[in-house]
């Protein structure tokens, strides 16, 4: 039965999840993994060091993350297709302007308009579309667009160490937007359309939030408990240490004295454990519900950790990229469908906005935190046991909550 569903799902909607797929694939320009990949050339040119680079990365981060919790109301009240076309030549035209920086100002301004168009709508947009218009799928639906980061991060890493060795590192910023932009924006339209029908709504079960009963905004859900308790830090903590260990995986690698190429081969193990992680969280998800399986999504990332921690052998490293890729393709299933059971979809968007604005405000923090503690002579052991603690923490906080305590459900119903 789940194979059947998941089939017409794809022969039905495949145009729309291969929008949410380009969606998610492009929105790699305001991504850490893609901007750490130019860190070295960034710091040389501007004569930066770690903590430095940090702590402008974290000053950009954080007002977009502020910006985020206005813009990212637009989700509920402009179409899907207007929504998307502006965001993404917003992040085209960020990606031209962080080809021409040469001072600080510029890139403070630079990393400010690529978080925000990249990072933060170019998500945001697409994952609130796709919660919004399915229900009973929407886990797997999720997985599936979510497949566009998965073959960025597998595929960018080697394109651009291996291109940066022979052109101009921003040409590539200038190059990439032109061919992201041709592949995507012309076909919004098309490919974001809701089909029509008895027979495609039968076999899709579109969600209708007309018709449902939870209806509740962003001035509701910081009421609840749970939603400080539990659930920001199930997207706090892994965008922190995700983006922490992007953000200084060249450094890291240097710690474990690993060459950098042979770090970033082993992207394809994370962009395999990726789409793994993403398929199984919303297998799950559609199975038990976001609530039940929370604290599970949370493992991996502390076995990442610990993994980069003591592991020594190369087939270590392979296994951190594995679990690595497992934590940040589970989270995305479960955490929009975590917020559509509890809150429901109808002001989706002004919630999204705000447990976004609040990951992206953590992914602010950690280059400046751990670039500091580098700076002032951390090594691997001190990074790690910051992680690991952390990771701890949100799967505790899970577990006890929704697990031990079985406080799930809609808001409302607690």
């Amino acid at each position: 039965m789940i194979n059947s569903k998941f089939f017409n799902l794809v022969k039905f909607e495949w145009r729309f999840l291969l929008y949410g797929l380009l969606m998610s694939l492009w929105s790699s320009f305001g991504q850490t993994f893609f901007i750490s990949l130019f860190s070295s050339e960034i710091r040389n040119e501007l004569q930066l060091s770690h903590g430095e680079f940090g702590a402008y990365y974290a000053i950009a981060t954080t007002v977009s993350a502020a910006t985020l919790l206005w813009v990212g109301k637009l989700a509920d009240t402009h179409t899907v297709s207007k929504l998307s076309k502006i965001t993404l030549i917003s992040v085209c035209l960020s990606a031209f302007f962080f080809s021409t920086i040469n001072s600080v100002w510029m890139l403070i301004l630079g990393l400010f308009l690529l978080r925000l168009s990249g990072q933060g709508m170019m998500y945001h947009v697409y994952t609130t579309a796709v919660t919004r218009r399915y229900k009973l799928m929407r886990g797997k639906a999720l997985a599936v667009c979510g497949f566009g980061m998965n073959i960025a991060e597998a595929t960018l890493p080697l394109i651009v160490i291996i291109t940066i060795g022979y052109l101009d590192w921003r040409t590539i910023w200038i190059a990439l937007p032109i061919f992201a932009f041709i592949t995507l924006g012309p076909f919004i339209t098309t490919l974001s359309k809701k089909n029509t029908g008895n027979s495609v709504e039968k076999e899709v079960e579109y969600s209708n939030e007309n018709n449902s009963t939870l209806m509740l905004r962003r001035k509701d859900a910081i009421k609840d408990l749970a939603f400080w308790l539990v659930i920001i830090w199930l997207m706090v903590v892994p965008g922190f240490t995700i983006t922490g260990i992007f953000f200084h995986q060249i450094h890291l690698s240097e710690l474990k004295n690993i060459p950098l190429w042979f770090w970033s081969t082993n992207y394809v193990w994370y962009a395999i454990a990726s789409i793994s992680g993403a398929f199984f969280s919303g297998l799950l998800v559609d199975k038990y519900s976001a609530h039940k399986i929370a604290s599970v999504t949370q493992l991996p990332m502390l076995f990442a950790c610990f993994l980069l921690w003591f592991g020594n052998e190369k087939i270590s490293l392979a296994l951190f990229f594995i679990f690595f890729g497992l934590a940040g393709g589970m989270l995305q299933p479960m955490v929009n469908s975590l917020l559509a059971e509890r809150y429901g979809t109808k002001w989706l968007g002004e919630i999204k906005s705000l447990i976004w604005a609040l990951s992206v405000f953590s992914s602010a923090l950690s280059p400046i935190i751990m670039g500091l503690m580098i700076d002032t002579g951390s090594g691997l052991t001190e990074l790690m046991l910051l992680l690991v603690c952390l990771s701890t923490f949100s799967f505790t906080s899970s577990l006890t909550w929704f697990n031990i305590l079985s406080l799930t459900g809609s808001y409302k119903q607690n």
